[in-house]
């Protein structure tokens, strides 16, 4: 018995294929709905009981997790964030609500909590994969301004704020301005991890699939030649910090080009290729993701939450032997 798998970073909304972007404008609102049930049930037959959605389009997410709350669909539980709070123009535009200067920026955080998310969502810095034009990993985008405003409004409602930051000026504003997750984090060093331990700002490293799209073939060439550059700085990074004393937590991006819905098990895998060590990986996906999220999931303990994996093998011994499941349960009950 172990406790469920808990993935901290999935767009469920996404197909997983070598241009997910290209599906979702040729298979419309209602498609993109069924595949985001769907893909609920993918996670739940791999044991992840817990998912954070942090970018979907019309705010489907929300709309699954509602269902989901409601009974009225079998899932994980979900936190979601709906639309993703970004600067006219900025990285994934398709799901984004776009917000310009401070006053903007907290409206953004107050319509996505109106409407039912529980993580708030911003992107500090451009990315690999979203844009084909226009885009650079490096690029800071979202001010300090704006995402300090964001951070104290989402703070004053109990959520978290989950920072996409690639490049290095924006991972600095997120941290300064109070992020609580830096995501990616690629061109981390020495003076910011510091500052993230000193201000318990957790990392999701999210190695996986940035390794896909630089080595697929098929990938569109834009987001290859971006993620070729900065794989293996993301490597190191992930190396040289991970003793360090921050919270890791385990998310896989499920969805996006080459990234399936069962990718957390990849990100572990992955990270357990640069630190082999199954226990400490093991936890970025339990003991630290529960953590990370506030919530009491990710240990079988008295008052966590009956979120369970019966497992035929030990995956302390091998990692792999999480997929010798032979039981889920969610809130106590079999799924």
């Amino acid at each position: 018995m172990a406790p469920g798998l808990i993935d901290l970073h999935i767009h469920m909304m996404w197909d997983g294929s070598l241009d997910p972007v290209h599906t979702s404008e040729t298979e419309g609102y209602e498609q993109m709905l069924i595949r985001a049930v769907s893909n609920c049930q993918t996670y739940l037959h791999h044991g992840i009981t817990t998912v954070r959605d942090i970018g979907s389009i019309d705010d489907i997410a929300l709309h699954i997790a509602k269902g989901i709350k409601r009974g009225l669909i079998p899932g994980p539980d979900v936190i979601a964030s709906g639309k993703t709070l970004t600067m006219t123009g900025g990285h994934d535009p398709f799901w984004a609500r776009f917000v310009d200067g401070k006053d903007e920026a907290l409206k953004g955080v107050r319509e996505q909590i109106f409407k039912g998310a529980e993580v708030i969502k911003v992107s500090s810095t451009g990315g690999v994969y979203g844009r084909i034009e226009g885009e650079q990993v490096g690029n800071a985008e979202l001010s300090i301004e704006e995402q300090e405003a964001i951070c104290k409004e989402a703070h004053r409602f109990g959520l978290k704020v989950a920072s996409h930051a690639i490049g290095r000026d924006g991972i600095y504003n997120s941290i300064c301005a109070g992020a609580d997750t830096i995501e990616h984090g690629h061109f981390l060093d020495d003076e910011l991890v510091t500052l993230m331990e000193e201000r318990n700002t957790a990392w999701i490293p999210t190695l996986f699939v940035y390794k896909q799209i630089a080595t697929q073939e098929g990938i569109p060439s834009y987001a290859r030649d971006k993620a070729e550059e900065i794989v293996n700085i993301h490597r190191n990074a992930f190396e040289s910090y991970f003793n360090r004393n921050i919270l890791i937590g385990a998310g896989s991006d499920a969805g996006s080009p080459c990234t399936s819905h069962r990718a957390l098990l990849d990100e572990l895998y992955t990270m357990y290729e640069i630190i082999p060590d199954a226990k400490k990986i093991l936890k970025t996906a339990t003991v630290n993701a529960g953590k990370i999220l506030d919530r009491n999931v990710g240990q079988i303990k008295e008052g966590y939450k009956a979120n369970l994996i019966l497992l035929k093998g030990n995956p302390l011994k091998c990692l792999s032997n999480l997929e010798t499941i032979s039981m889920v349960v969610v809130g106590g009950e079999i799924a």
